[in-house]
């Protein structure tokens, strides 16, 4: 990472240079300089707030249709700079569609949508793109006695209102404090955060070791976020005195010492993990040893919290243990045991027949997996969390402990249901010790699927297009799990009026393989949330969404409006 800088557009920019490579490996003869015609491709990046040009931003372009060029970042292939005026050109292009991707330079936020365009053989399209402008946060860390600190690291955690219920994830940035104990988180979208300091000791070998520790501290002084006070960023403009002062605490050692399901003390290839467990996922916030100390993994300088751990012989895991616990402001011994994960199997059904069956239409391409909840980081504890069926209608996933949340996919179906004992558990989080061995597990896919055709007004949208977010639930709570909770994010685009209307936005989607049934429905102004799946969420919007009911193979259509949600 490169402190200052937002870590999530810069996720999104490896990503995408990484599946870059991979199509380039996967089409030899499609490297751009060999791909001549007579089309041209013209432009102008342009700062969303006041029109004024952004110079020296990367513009890179990929050819889609026909598929036959990878994208290209501006290493290579087609790409080039903005001028003085922001103005940018591309000549020589074949024909076909072509999707373009702007990498401002500091000051401005990438766009989360790439545009488009269309050439004809011999033909000019011109396209005006605008980048909307960061904000900064400034401010200095220090201890308890105004001392400044030197080499905390400070993060933003945006903060996500929808309709009353919080929500925060890490996606503002981070920096490193100086000698002042300054520092300046820049590229920063507009929008509140919440800022934590975190520290960790920089000398392990001194003698004694400390008693008292700097631990995660919100601003202003907060150790936890109940009491944080959240700032305010704004497009083009710095967050200034966001001071924070670091708390101290008890620095405690935690001792772990674990043998495998035979009693025998694990091996050389052992590895244990000790991750908080506040939903918060920090650099600070796991550590991870796997040299023993007189027959112990240990832990230094932990503050008290609660943590989970996983002891592991290796890397994959092949025994494993998960163990929550609570760490208070004495030293802590633990023994722990491994084992080799429980067993969760049981069997497919669809539409009513085993899946396998002559006349189930779906014979294959079915998956069941295992995965973490929502919201819970650190280091895999699952040896076998995907399973594909093949040939039968029985599946089993090994290896499993802890927190888990079954799900499973078909291709052209949907997911009706999982049960056990007749319970839903689709979407609810099964604790395991690792000893289970779970059998009787049913998974219900339909492929007799609904459609809805989904258009969004609005009213007097900016000139750039306004981004919604379209949720599809369930009316019944109990079914708030994937194949009954569907997203869409769509923009809403610029709409001429007919004489006597006002000017409105509209925009559509098209939701495809849903399970028919009641439903609600609502368009949200996209809070840039990675797609909320928690039922606090939807119990919020349910209120507020419109009712519609989906029936097998009858494509449905609906209008809404864009809802404003209220604190």
């Amino acid at each position: 990472m490169i402190p200052g800088r937002a870590s999530v557009p810069i996720t999104i920019l490896i990503v995408l240079v990484l599946a870059r490579v991979a199509a380039a490996s996967q089409q030899p003869n499609a490297d751009p300089s060999e791909l001549v015609g007579s089309s041209r491709l013209a432009g102008r990046v342009i700062a969303a707030d006041n029109a004024q040009p952004v110079r020296r931003a990367y513009v890179n372009i990929s050819l889609t249709a026909p598929p036959r060029a990878p994208t290209v970042d501006h290493m290579s292939g087609w790409s080039v700079q903005t001028d003085v005026n922001g103005q940018f050109e591309f000549a020589g292009l074949p024909a076909g569609s072509y999707v373009i991707y702007v990498e401002p330079i500091a000051g401005f936020i990438r766009p989360r949508d790439a545009a488009s365009a269309t050439l004809v053989e011999g033909g000019t399209a011109h396209v005006t793109i605008r980048v909307a402008r960061a904000g900064a946060i400034e401010g200095r860390v220090q201890d308890e006695d105004g001392e400044p600190v030197l080499g905390a690291q400070v993060h933003a955690l945006r903060r996500i209102d929808i309709a009353g219920y919080v929500k925060v994830q890490g996606s503002g940035g981070w920096a490193m404090t100086d000698d002042r104990g300054r520092f300046r988180i820049f590229n920063v979208p507009p929008g509140e955060f919440y800022v934590v300091a975190t520290y960790r000791r920089q000398h392990a070998d001194i003698d004694p070791k400390p008693l008292l520790g700097f631990t995660n501290t919100y601003y202003p002084n907060a150790v936890t976020l109940d009491h944080a006070r959240p700032v305010l960023v704004r497009a083009g403009r710095d967050t200034r005195r966001v001071d924070v002062t670091l708390a101290r605490r008890r620095l405690v050692t935690v001792f772990v010492r674990a043998v495998n399901s035979q009693g025998a003390p694990l091996g050389k290839e052992a590895w244990v993990h000790l991750t908080r467990r506040d939903g918060i996922d920090l650099p600070t916030s796991s550590q991870s040893v796997n040299v023993q100390q007189g027959g112990a993994f240990v832990f230094d300088d932990v503050t008290p919290g609660d943590y989970y751990l996983i002891a592991s012989s290796g890397y994959g895991k092949a025994e494993a243990a998960y163990v929550n616990l609570t760490v208070g402001n004495e030293d802590l011994s633990l023994n722990v045991q491994t084992n080799t994960g429980a067993s969760v199997s049981g069997r497919v059904i669809v539409d009513g027949r085993p899946l396998g069956d002559e006349a189930s239409p779906a014979a294959q391409n079915v998956s069941v997996s295992a995965n973490r909840p929502a919201g819970q980081y650190g280091f895999s504890y699952a040896e076998v969390p995907l399973a594909p069926v093949r040939s039968s209608d029985r599946f089993e996933l090994r290896g499993l402990r802890g927190p888990m949340v079954l799900n499973a996919e078909i291709a052209r179906g949907m997911l009706v249901s999982i049960r056990r004992g007749g319970q839903e558990i689709a979407g609810k989080t099964l604790t395991l010790v690792g000893t289970e061995n779970i059998d009787d597990v049913v998974i219900e896919f339909t492929m007799k699927t609904a459609r809805l055709d989904v258009t969004v007004t609005g009213t007097s949208a900016p000139e750039a297009p306004e981004r919604v977010l379209v949720v599809l639930f369930a009316e019944d709570p109990s079914r708030w799990h994937y194949g009954h909770v569907r997203y869409s994010s769509v923009n809403v685009a610029r709409r001429s009026p007919r004489p006597s209307e006002k000017e409105k936005t509209e925009s559509h989607t098209d939701l495809t393989r849903i399970v028919p049934g009641r439903y609600r429905i609502i368009a949200i102004h996209d809070p840039d949330l990675y797609y909320p799946t928690e039922p606090a969420i939807l119990e919020k919007l349910r209120p507020l969404a419109t009712a519609v009911t989906l029936v097998a193979s009858e494509p449905a259509k609906i209008s809404i409006g864009v809802t404003s949600l209220g604190r």
